[in-house]
């Protein structure tokens, strides 16, 4: 993954793990997302639709709500100030993208705009700052997508923000989090059985696969260290499929390729060849920034139109090289998926 993802740094992301560092007032407010979670609302649970059991305000006008500690009966009980919950309305400062939905494990994924400040406004608006906090410390939000065509809201659950895109300006949401999601291991950065024994002991004795256990900021930093030794052999093993050269533009000097992700979200198949891609760097960026795609089935490689008549048009409508080797080829499933969300970025900037 390109140097513009922030990335949590917590192996195992888990609603227990969150609880332990939240208000105690957000329990509440986490198991009314759990309840609501599929289910329609006619109104944002504010005012007078606020639940009458929960002690600490759902949410609010923006888009990104953080309630305020020093209405809470706890105080906030010295905890940092994260964001409790999100919706997306569609106006016209955001580009929020669809619901990308995972079925191999029932999750989904939403990309969601950071807060833009209009034109000519001073910027006072710390909700990006919160987020990025939910994001650091693995906290999740409530996620509310308003219903275009029947009105009110969708909840679609609770989600954990597990990437931000600096180049888009996009925090991605990863939920639906509950009972089974987390059974399933769909909020994973990587199972312990997949570490050599030197890691999974150190990992062990630093509590990495304790969801109790893993806050301390040595475990933090070890989790970003084998982050980036997972990457490292993600991108040899692309570098050999497809034999030290770019899928798109044959550039085959070592120190510009780099191992983009098809699909870059949480779960057991996230470092495998077949989710991976060897692209030159800026042509990386441009596909982590859902700037170009390849089609699934055909490969063949589509831009959006933003880029159209620039020095990338050049490979827009060919197929992508592949490696030689069938099993190592990029998944047509894992493509149709990023193809998606290119379709639909694309379709609400038109």
């Amino acid at each position: 993954m390109s140097d513009i993802i922030i990335e949590c740094t917590i192996n195992i992301l888990s609603l227990k793990r969150a609880l332990s560092v939240t208000p105690p007032e957000f329990a509440a407010a986490y198991d009314w997302f759990q309840r609501h979670e599929g289910k329609s609302i006619p109104r944002l649970p504010m005012g007078s639709d606020a639940p009458e059991d929960v002690t600490v305000k759902l949410a609010s006008q923006r888009g990104i709500h953080h309630p305020s500690y020093e209405q809470l009966p706890s105080k906030g009980a010295g905890r940092p100030t994260y964001a409790l919950s999100v919706h997306s309305e569609g106006q016209r400062y955001y580009a929020d993208k669809d619901v990308i939905l995972r079925p191999e494990d029932g999750t989904w994924t939403l990309d969601y705009q950071e807060h833009a400040t209009s034109e000519g406004k001073r910027n006072t608006d710390r909700s990006n700052e919160y987020l990025m906090r939910n994001l650091e410390d693995g906290v999740p939000v409530g996620v509310m997508v308003r219903d275009k065509r029947h009105g009110g809201y969708n909840v679609l659950g609770l989600a954990f923000v597990e990437q931000y895109n600096a180049e888009t300006g996009t925090f991605t949401l990863h939920g639906p989090v509950n009972e089974m999601t987390e059974l399933r291991g769909s909020f994973l950065e990587f199972p312990t059985d997949s570490l050599t024994d030197e890691q999974a002991r150190r990992a062990k004795n630093l509590g990495v696969s304790d969801i109790n256990d893993e806050r301390s900021p040595e475990a933090r930093r070890y989790v970003r260290t084998l982050q980036r030794e997972r990457q490292s052999k993600f991108r040899q093993d692309l570098m050999a499929a497809y034999e030290g050269t770019c899928a798109v533009s044959d550039t085959n000097v070592v120190d510009a390729l780099q191992a983009a992700h098809i699909d870059p979200y949480r779960g057991r198949r996230s470092q495998i060849v077949q989710n991976g891609i060897l692209l030159r760097a800026d042509i990386h960026l441009l596909y982590d920034a859902n700037l170009v795609a390849i089609e699934p089935e055909t490969h063949v490689l589509r831009l959006a139109e933003s880029i159209k008549g620039s020095i990338y048009e050049r490979y827009a409508g060919t197929p992508i090289a592949v490696p030689k080797d069938t099993d190592l080829r990029p998944s047509d499933e894992l493509l149709g998926r990023h193809y998606e969300q290119f379709i639909a970025a694309w379709r609400h900037a038109a």
